[in-house]
């Protein structure tokens, strides 16, 4: 099995008749989501190119690692209200986590 950029083409290698292997992964494509962190009132940072990421699992570490680096900016901030608000491709709301969950070690 190849890997051609954030994809594995074990499967396109099967559906051609090729034997692409036991224990091969299946097609794969890289999503993209977008991270907004909003506040109270009118506060917020938007994320307008979104990250990568690779399996949905991953959203919430990315989410963490999202909002820890909001909060390195604004030292001192009361950062109780804000949130992590993620969106995938489509514009559908996928993952909200409130700073106050954030694991303050990665």
């Amino acid at each position: 099995m190849r890997q051609l950029g954030s994809m594995w083409i074990g499967r396109m290698l099967k559906r051609r008749g090729e034997h692409c292997g036991r224990g091969a992964k299946r097609l794969m494509t890289v999503q993209r989501y977008h991270f907004h962190c909003v506040g109270r009132g009118a506060d917020a940072v938007f994320d307008l190119t979104g990250r990568r990421v690779l399996r949905p699992r991953a959203l919430g570490q990315q989410a963490d690692r999202v909002a820890r680096a909001v909060m390195v900016v604004g030292p001192g901030s009361d950062w109780t209200d804000w949130l992590a608000d993620v969106y995938d491709a489509r514009g559908r709301r996928v993952l909200v986590l409130a700073f106050a969950d954030v694991r303050a070690n990665p």
